[in-house]
């Protein structure tokens, strides 16, 4: 609607009032707020002073007969200044506020920008309406009369009803600035909740959280975590990019506020209470708060915010503790997977042989690899037995399932084989002494298996005989030394299901410069990013690192040669003959 003095001020006064369910804040007021009091008799100018909800800055608009605007920065701090101090002092804090007459000259001395204004215009009063905003400085409805014009209750009347609408204009400000927030902080504890709960790489984790929480709710963020003893920095963010580095370095060196609670046992006496942060300069950053991650009655870590002077960016106490609260489970859940895995990892190493024996003429080397993620043992194993001289027979196997169970069985099939084997006996037998104790005693789950026995005593310029047995098992694979790739023919049922195994042999020679490929089907179920089975390209990729020592081809296939992902545990062992000893 336009503002003009012949408007009136009743009909100005309602569209004011609808204005004001629209703001957004009151450095956008509504022009029939400051220029409709222009239309009351004798006022020559009127202003408004209020905080901009985006930053909490004072923002001040000004209407006279040459239009509405907005006034200068320092104009604005000088109404901001004066407001303050004409608001009455109530002991109840009310925000109900009385009109206060000022001269002009008043002004001369402490307010110089506004008085030159006033004076400007031939003002001979000053009627203000200072009220006290929901947050920031006092704010204030002003309007300055002509001497020929006396204020009539009218008037006054009038900048009562402006001042009212400056308070309900603030409170729907500070009412939306609240919901933002929420709204903010409610987002960023969802999103960090479903990271910190989805994934076990912590520290990963963490960066990714305090990079939410700066700039949303902080201008600085750190995260230490309990190592050792002591709390290890592992996530550091600022709002100026530029000086993340920086901090992270004071924190590090212990240049700031919070360096005794990161050195302390004993951390029950912090609150979440903002402190200053004691940081050099440079960091511009002037608070911090710091709340303590607590776990199954541990201090596992620290959250730590910093705010600049004048900052908006503070969260609740209710968001940090909820923050802190999932933060430190997520913290101490990964401490304690890391700790199962690596029991995992020494357990199922000591299911498996110390050392290769060293034999002459062969190059020998494994590789194995445990599942992703995985806090139960495996069944994979491998074994190797060498009769100087005589034979060296290498054992591959698989038992059904994870866990203790897999883990138990493992132990008592590897151990069983090589006691059989070491006394003499030949494979077959050792399957089937396996095969018999397994169904007599009633274990539950099955295996397979598959043996190569290399005749040391029958080897010579031709290369050494071989004879491949499998039990359910994945055959060998066996690499010539020009690049080709055999797949031994031989076959039987799983070991521990059935009475007859039904074993059929391969026997043939394993040339100078061939390499026999023993492996789990972890290896051959492994997946590339479309979905293809690691079995079907098997064959060629051996052919492709046939050039590899032994040790760095069973690494590069068990790791899924740069293509594909071996999801589940996988063992690989490798046999090359390279001749007779010189």
């Amino acid at each position: 609607m336009p503002t003009t003095p012949r408007t009136p001020w009743a009909t100005l006064l309602h569209a004011s009032w609808r204005s004001a369910f629209d703001a957004r804040s009151v450095a956008h007021l509504p022009d029939e707020l400051v220029g409709g009091l222009l239309s009351l008799p004798g006022v020559v100018a009127t202003f408004a002073v209020g905080v901009a909800a985006a930053d909490a800055a004072v923002a001040a608009r000004w209407a006279d007969r040459d239009g509405t605007a907005v006034v200068p920065a320092t104009l604005a701090a000088e109404l901001a200044a004066r407001a303050a101090e004409w608001y009455p002092d109530r002991a109840d804090g009310s925000a109900e506020a009385t009109l206060v007459e000022v001269e002009p000259t008043e002004l001369e001395t402490r307010s110089p920008e506004l008085a030159a204004r006033l004076t400007a215009l031939g003002v001979a009063a000053l009627l203000v309406a200072p009220y006290r905003p929901v947050a920031g400085p006092c704010g204030l409805v002003a309007l300055a009369t002509v001497a020929a014009h006396p204020v009539t209750p009218d008037t006054v009347t009038a900048l009562r009803q402006a001042r009212d609408i400056m308070i309900a204009i603030d409170r729907q400000v500070a009412e939306q600035r609240v919901l933002a927030d929420r709204s903010l902080a409610d987002a960023i504890l969802a999103e960090a909740s479903l990271r910190m709960g989805s994934s076990l790489e912590i520290e990963e984790t963490l960066r990714a959280v305090v990079r939410m929480i700066v700039p949303g709710l902080a201008d600085g963020a750190a995260v230490h975590i309990a190592r050792g003893g002591q709390m290890e920095l592992v996530a550091v963010a600022h709002l100026d990019a530029r000086r993340e580095r920086s901090l992270g370095e004071h924190l590090r060196a212990g240049r700031w506020a919070g360096a005794p609670v990161v050195q302390r046992a004993d951390r029950s006496g912090w609150e979440d209470s903002p402190l200053p942060a004691g940081l050099p300069p440079d960091a511009n950053l002037d608070t911090t708060t710091i709340s303590v991650l607590r776990a199954r009655g541990r201090d596992v870590g620290l959250l730590t915010l910093f705010h600049r002077h004048g900052s908006p960016r503070r969260p609740t106490h209710a968001f940090l503790r909820n923050l802190a609260g999932r933060a430190a489970l997520a913290i101490d859940n990964a401490a304690l997977y890391a700790q199962q895995r690596a029991d995992v990892m020494s357990l199922q190493q000591h299911l498996l042989p110390a050392a290769l024996p060293e034999v002459p003429g062969l190059e020998m080397a494994t590789a194995y690899r445990v599942a992703d993620h995985s806090l139960d043992v495996g069944g994979d194993f491998y074994g190797l037995v060498h009769e100087p001289e005589h034979t060296l027979t290498a054992l591959m196997g698989d038992v059904c399932g994870r866990g203790a169970p897999a883990a138990a069985l493992t132990g008592l099939a590897r151990h069983t084989l090589e006691t059989i084997l070491a006394e003499g006996h030949s494979p077959e037998r050792a399957f089937d002494i396996l095969n018999t104790k397994m169904l007599r005693t009633g274990v539950s789950r099955f295996l397979t298996l598959t043996a190569v026995t290399l005749d040391l005593a029958a080897g010579g310029r031709e290369g050494v005989p071989i004879r491949v047995l499998s039990g359910g098992h994945p055959a060998p694979l066996i690499l010539r030394r020009g690049g080709e790739v055999e797949q031994p023919d031989c076959s039987g049922l799983l070991v521990g299901v059935r009475p007859e195994l039904g074993l059929k042999p391969y026997d043939g020679v394993l040339r100078t410069g061939d390499l026999i490929l023993l492996y789990t089907d972890g290896l051959t179920e492994a997946r590339d990013a479309d979905g293809r089975f690691f079995e079907d390209e098997l064959p060629a990729t051996l052919a492709g690192l046939r050039d590899l020592p032994a040790a760095e081809l069973a690494e590069t296939l068990a790791a899924g040669a740069d293509r594909y992902r071996v999801g589940d545990d996988a063992a690989v062992l490798a046999i090359r003959h390279r001749g007779e000893p010189s």
